[in-house]
């Protein structure tokens, strides 16, 4: 694809990335978005068929800057405590300046759209692989004790994803905290990881 093209589906990406930040996913249209960019609807349509493929390409470009943002911060960190604190920091930092995007997302967990389903298994499946290796990297300073990386790893991050459900007020009509129960999630889940990093200590 020509460097222009890239360009172009970029732009589309960041334009459509602020619009369901700020509207969320059904009160944004795919008129808006061209008229934002001063494109054709035919020209966003070469590029994204459909609403849905969009907001799946936002999703997973989100996830991808949110994933690369994490591991730059944690380059001079060598300790597994303030590794695992930076990432549920950084996360949360994510969810709450993106709240209208990945609350469709978790809303629409009853009936996902094949594309998106792929971008969240692909999401926890990075998440999973940074955990395995911030364990690795402290069993190599001597910090923790280890037999299974993977699925230490997986328990580790179920846990912290259960801390979710606890805090939910209202959980018969929806299955996403608001602003302020994130607060209250992401205190409960580090002293949950605290905990956890302790018994996998030498």
């Amino acid at each position: 694809m020509p460097k222009s093209a890239d360009e172009k589906r970029i732009k589309i990406l960041e334009s459509a990335k602020r619009r369901f930040a700020h509207y969320g996913m059904s009160k944004t249209t795919m008129a808006e978005i061209a008229k934002d960019l001063s494109f054709s609807k035919a020209l966003l349509y070469y590029y994204f068929p459909d609403k849905n493929s969009l907001y799946c390409a936002v999703l997973d470009y989100v996830i991808t800057e949110q994933e690369e943002d994490i591991l730059e911060v944690l380059k001079p960190v060598k300790n597994t405590e303030q590794a695992v604190m930076i990432i549920l920091e950084k996360r949360m930092e994510y969810i709450k300046k993106y709240y209208n995007l990945f609350e469709y997302t978790f809303n629409a967990s009853k009936d996902v759209p094949e594309d998106l389903g792929k971008v969240i298994i692909c999401s926890f499946e990075q998440q999973h692989l940074q955990i395995i290796s911030i364990l690795k990297n402290g069993v190599k300073c001597g910090e923790l004790i280890i037999d299974d990386y993977d699925e230490t790893a997986r328990l580790l991050l179920f846990s912290l994803m259960g801390m979710r459900m606890i805090v939910i007020k209202d959980i018969k009509h929806s299955f996403f905290p608001t602003k302020e129960e994130f607060d209250a999630i992401l205190e409960m889940q580090k002293k949950m990881a605290k905990i956890f990093i302790k018994g996998l200590s030498v």
